[in-house]
């Protein structure tokens, strides 16, 4: 049935001013939808819609009046056309956040809403014929679950999911006043880090009583010194019902104390936030990391194996250093503990994969914990194993890391970070025995990476098992107690584009299931925390004191000198000229191959400047990854189409953070470039740690960069798949030394105010205690959502998981 929401959008896109039909529009669409069939086009994607419509008005000889303007102003932002039976059907997103499914019959007279069941009927039919799409079969809706969850109504506010969450609940709770008010005193009365209560004596459990304790306690510290340490100040605070994690001195501990009042009077959410935000709650985190090669040497560049790595790594230590500076703050004398779990893998080449633990550099107690993958028979599997062969094992691997976990800490984690679809599925494992609060980092969702991987599932099984990788994500994301991303974009998309998220929340899999409502992107748990730079390893070229010449002039040498290192490819006739210079991994989605084509397309950038590629191979031979071997041989075959001998050096190497920092600035050096012309790029930490060392950046508009880079301003935007733009692009900023000089400076200071690891970890320790606090109060009906979810895990993801393991 169509929702009033529905009806009220026909109207306004579909009606005339006279209030009825457009009956012209309806005339011009339904002529349309017969030139698509002349074409044989019976399904069209978002960009092919536009690109349709205007061969249509071309061939056709259609008037530009205000009839066409009306068809083109329907179908923008169109997802996809399909042609099923007699009906063409139309998925419309008039706007982010908003969905809208109709169809069109020949002998209609207007445009007829459907339902989302009906919309992914007609794609099953599409896909299997009537016959099979007909069979009842699963269907997933998760809606029901959510339904008094707080959800998101000006889209601008998608990704701060929190500031709407408290803003919602602080004002429906407050209504309610003593339960909000003996809730929260409840809630800090829990709480004791290393055998110490903190915060209330657990005997303060009613505000009634508590309230005079509060006054008096007020009064008391307001005639104490600010500097007085809280040691001067303790014995009288417990005595009214205060315990230690309040402030190291008295002016905190009085600010702090002040907050609570205000809370408890008036449930303000800036207040609540402001105070349980800052709390020391968490002392013990788990983050959970387990495909690639998880290692601090050598293994950047290899298969499955890039950004994530740094990014964790980071993230464990800022978030050591954030808490140890609360803890500091609170007046507590306590030793924060992280583990980063991983997979072992025995045959670790030149990398610590095998080592069952291994502390993290730069650290006091951060640690790398690995456990094994094993067969059926429980045997290790000694070898490293493709993200996309990596579902069978996950399960046994959380069973055995329960335990390893536990002997870490002891007891269980006070937060659990995963990372990835198969880390957070792993972490959902161990969150239903920890009961700890798990935290979703999302990084990459395949399922926008890959053309018809939900509707031609079936056919790309074999090499891909979509099939468990997004009946993982609908596990791990739903039970997520909330989920941090880099970008709007990952969540909401843009105009045109649909976000990562977005595109899980109505899907079909044909045959194996269809989903009706998967991952909801208006719904409050999702919140933007964009990563950082290293500062240590990641500064402008022109803070020449702090580089190492030694390391400069060795990457001048082997990156782009006459006799480049072992494993480069190509000669550099004029290696002085300025860089055009890009650095992944060998991966189709990072359009390394792309790069080399628009750069040899264009002449002119061919005579400005070189292309100069750091990628982790350049030997098809020595890869055992499919798509690895695919972009290899492409490239090859493009050097030789347009002849780069001379201009073009690609270099197969594992550059360490060091080395990494400073690649970037010797391309600054040479008023080069850094481009980044991925398909689809979660976040582009590499983006901002080329801007953080002066190496002005062209990125792709599908992803996260586009949200790091203000276009004109700190670097230029652009889809890679025109490559004529991308390439004009290019060429703007490498032509031009003023534009080059005013990238460099502003890229530094976007990078220098918006993109800082202490933020990052702050944010996500606040957001944990916010939404531990608003769990612990049930906002909803979290018991029937875990057994849906424990159904859905054990229906489809276990018995599939355990076919592909018999397979293998």
């Amino acid at each position: 049935m169509a929702t009033q929401a529905t009806l009220n959008d026909k109207r306004s896109v579909h009606q005339s001013a006279d209030d009825g039909v457009n009956k012209d529009l309806v005339r011009l669409a339904k002529r349309f939808v017969l030139f698509l069939r002349s074409e044989e086009s019976s399904f069209l994607l978002a960009d092919q819609v536009p690109k349709t419509i205007e061969r249509f008005v071309k061939q056709e000889s259609i008037p530009k009046d205000d009839t066409l303007k009306s068809l083109e102003k329907l179908y923008r932002g169109c997802q996809e056309i399909l042609l099923s039976g007699d009906y063409a059907y139309a998925f419309l997103r008039p706007r982010i956040g908003i969905k809208r499914y109709y169809r069109l019959h020949p002998e209609g007279e207007d445009f007829e809403p459907v339902s989302r069941g009906q919309y992914l009927f007609a794609k099953d039919e599409y896909v299997q014929g009537y016959d099979m799409a007909s069979k009842r079969g699963l269907v997933i809706d998760f809606s029901s679950f959510y339904d008094s969850f707080p959800t998101v109504v000006d889209t601008n506010e998608m990704g701060r999911g929190m500031t709407v969450l408290n803003r919602r609940l602080s004002g429906e709770l407050y209504r309610d006043r003593d339960r909000f008010q003996n809730a929260l005193l409840k809630f800090l009365s829990q709480f004791e880090l290393d055998g110490r209560p903190l915060f209330v004596n657990n005997h303060q459990m009613r505000y009634e009583t508590f309230q005079e304790d509060l006054e008096t306690t007020r009064s008391f510290l307001d005639g104490h010194p600010e500097e007085d340490a809280y040691e001067d100040v303790a014995h009288d605070l417990r005595r009214h019902g205060f315990e230690p994690g309040w402030g190291a001195k008295v002016s905190d501990i009085r600010s702090n104390i002040r907050l609570l009042d205000k809370v408890l009077q008036s449930a303000d959410p800036d207040h609540v936030a402001g105070l349980i935000g800052k709390l020391p709650l968490v002392k013990n985190i788990l983050m959970v990391s387990p495909h690639g090669w998880f290692a601090q040497e050598n293994v950047l560049g290899k298969p499955d194996t890039g950004g994530q790595v740094t990014y964790v790594l980071d993230q464990a230590r800022s978030l050591e250093r954030q808490l140890k500076v609360q803890f500091a703050e609170s007046g507590l004398d306590i030793t924060p503990k992280i583990v980063i779990l991983t997979r072992q893998i025995l045959d670790a080449q030149d990398t610590t994969c095998n080592q069952v633990r291994e502390k993290v550099y730069g650290t006091d107690n951060c640690w790398i914990l690995r456990v094994p993958f094993r067969n059926l028979y429980g045997e290790m599997i000694p070898h490293h194993v493709s993200r996309f062969q990596i579902w069978p094992y996950l399960e046994v691997f959380a069973d055995e890391a329960k335990n390893a976990v536990l002997a870490e800490f002891p007891g269980v984690p006070d937060l659990v970070v995963g990372h990835y679809s198969d880390g957070n599925l792993v972490a959902h494992l161990l969150c239903e025995d920890f009961g700890t609060t798990h935290c979703a980092a999302v990084h990459a969702l395949e399922k926008t990476k890959y053309l018809f991987s939900d509707l031609r599932w079936a056919d790309m099984e074999h090499d891909y098992h979509f099939s468990l990788q997004f009946t993982a994500d609908l596990i791990a994301y739903n039970s997520a107690d909330f989920i941090i991303t880099s970008s709007f974009r990952e969540i909401g998309g843009t105009n045109t584009e649909m976000g990562m998220f977005e595109s899980y929340e109505t899907y079909s899999m044909p045959g194996l299931y269809r989903v009706q409502s998967g991952l909801d992107p208006r719904l409050a748990r999702f919140n933007i925390v964009p990563p950082g730079v290293n500062e240590e390893h990641f500064y402008p070229a022109h803070e020449k004191d702090r580089r190492v010449e030694a390391v400069r002039q060795h990457l001048v040498e082997s990156t782009f000198g006459e006799n480049p290192s072992e494993g480069s490819v190509g000669r550099l006739d004029k290696p002085d000229r300025p860089a055009i210079f890009a650095m992944s991994r060998i991966d189709k989605v990072k359009n390394l191959a792309g790069l080399v084509e628009l750069y040899g397309k264009s002449k002119r950038l061919r005579k400005k400047a070189n292309l100069v590629i750091i990628s982790s191979e350049t030997d098809a031979s020595r890869s055992s990854d499919i798509e690895e071997i695919e972009q290899i041989n492409r490239i090859y075959e493009l050097r030789d189409q347009y002849q780069l001998d001379g201009v073009f050096r690609w270099r197969g190497a594992r550059l360490d953070k060091v080395e990494t920092g400073e690649i970037y600035r010797v391309v600054a050096d040479m008023k080069g470039i850094f481009v980044q012309p991925a398909l689809m790029e979660t976040f582009g930490l590499t983006v901002i740690e080329a801007m953080a060392c002066g190496c002005p950046v062209v990125v792709t508009c599908f992803g996260g960069p586009a949200e790091i880079v203000e276009p004109g301003l700190s670097g230029e935007i652009e889809n890679p798949n025109d490559h004529e733009a991308f390439a004009d692009a290019i060429y703007r900023v490498i032509s031009d030394k003023s534009v080059w000089e005013d990238r460099v400076r502003n890229g530094i200071e976007r990078v220098r105010t918006a993109y800082a690891w202490s933020q990052h970890a702050n944010k996500i320790l606040s957001l944990t205690n916010l939404y531990s606090y608003w769990e612990y109060l049930n906002v909803m009906n979290r018991s029937s959502l875990d057994r849906y979810i424990h159904t859905l895990f054990h229906t489809v993801y276990r018995p599939r998981a355990e076919e592909m393991m018999r397979g293998a």
